[in-house]
C-alpha cells in the first residue's frame, strides 16, 4: 500500500478528529474517576447518603430500613424545629484509626451524651461511625447523636442547642430543670432560671397504656402531684403545687409520658432562689 501525502485541509480535519476523540476518552476517564472518588470520600459510606461530615448541632432526618435501630439508616441533614427532625448531633469524638472509631466510638458516644439523655424523657444515643475509606473525610471523628428511643421525630433542637426564648413545638424536647414561661394553655417558652419564670420541670411520668390523649390532659396534673410531688424536690407544699404538660407526640408514638412541673399556688412567678 502506498501512503499518499495529505493536503493541508485534510491534515487539519484529521488532527481535529483525533483531538476530539482524545478529549472524549479523557472526559470518560475523568468522569469514572470522579464517580469512584465520590463514593470513596463519603464519610460514613454510601448507605448513609451524607457527602459531608456531621458537625455539632446538626439536626438529622433518619429513615430506617426496617425496625428502628436495626441496620444502617439513611441520614439527611435538615433544619431543626420541623417534623422531619429525628435527632441531633450532640458532639463528635476523635479516633486515631478507623478501626478504633468503630470499636470505641459507640461507647464514647454513650458516655458523652449521658448527661443530656438523663434529662429527657425517652431518648437514646446513636453513633455514626466513619468507614475506613471515609475516615479522613469525616475528620477522624464519630458523630454522637441523640434520637427518639422509638425512632420517631424528636423535633429539635435539643439539649444545649436549644436557644433561650424558644417556643416548644412539643414536650419531647423539654428537659428536667427547664424553666418555662407559660404562653397559653398549650404553649410554653424556654427561659433562664436566673430570672422570673412560671414553672420548672421536675421530671416525667408515664401514664397507663390505655390512657387517651384527652384523658391525659385531664389527669396529668393530679398524677404528677401523686407520683412526683414538688415537696420531694424541696418545695414548700403550702406555697407550691404541681402542674403538667401533655404533648401529642408522646401519645402518637405510644410513649405516654407527661411532663411534671412545679408552680406557685398563688399564680405568682418563681425566682432563681426557689425553692
Amino acid at each position: 500500500m502506498i501512503l499518499l501525502p495529505l493536503g493541508g485541509a485534510a491534515v487539519r480535519r484529521a488532527v481535529a478528529t483525533g483531538a476530539f476523540a482524545l478529549a472524549l476518552a479523557l472526559a470518560g476517564v475523568f468522569t469514572a474517576l470522579s464517580m469512584h472518588r465520590s463514593d470513596e470520600v463519603k464519610p460514613y459510606g454510601p448507605a448513609l447518603s451524607l457527602n459531608r461530615p456531621l458537625t455539632n448541632g446538626d439536626c438529622v432526618h433518619v429513615k430506617w430500613p426496617g425496625t428502628p435501630f436495626t441496620g444502617e439508616p439513611e441520614l439527611k441533614i435538615v433544619k431543626c424545629l420541623s417534623g422531619k427532625t429525628y435527632g441531633q448531633v450532640m458532639t463528635t469524638v476523635m479516633a486515631a484509626t478507623a478501626a478504633q472509631a468503630r470499636s470505641a466510638g459507640p461507647g464514647q458516644c454513650e458516655r458523652q451524651t449521658e448527661g443530656t439523655r438523663a434529662k429527657l424523657a425517652d431518648v437514646r444515643s446513636y453513633a455514626v461511625v466513619p468507614t475506613r475509606a471515609g475516615f479522613e473525610a469525616a475528620g477522624r471523628r464519630t458523630a454522637c447523636l441523640i434520637l427518639d428511643a422509638r425512632g420517631t421525630p424528636l423535633y429539635g433542637p435539643i439539649g444545649k442547642y436549644r436557644p433561650l426564648g424558644m417556643l416548644f413545638k412539643d414536650t419531647v424536647t423539654m428537659q428536667k430543670q427547664d424553666c418555662l414561661s407559660t404562653v397559653s394553655h398549650n404553649a410554653a417558652r424556654l427561659i433562664p432560671c436566673t430570672g422570673p419564670h412560671d414553672e420548672q420541670v421536675l421530671g416525667f411520668h408515664r401514664m397507663s397504656a390505655d390512657t387517651t390523649h384527652a384523658q391525659a390532659r385531664e389527669q396529668a396534673t393530679e398524677a404528677c402531684q401523686e407520683h412526683m410531688p414538688p415537696s420531694d424536690y424541696g418545695y414548700d407544699p403550702t406555697l407550691y403545687t404541681s402542674s403538667s404538660w401533655v404533648g401529642s407526640s408522646s401519645w402518637n408514638t405510644g410513649a405516654h409520658f407527661v411532663v411534671c412541673t412545679v408552680t406557685r399556688k398563688d399564680g405568682g412567678t418563681m425566682t432563681k432562689n426557689e425553692p
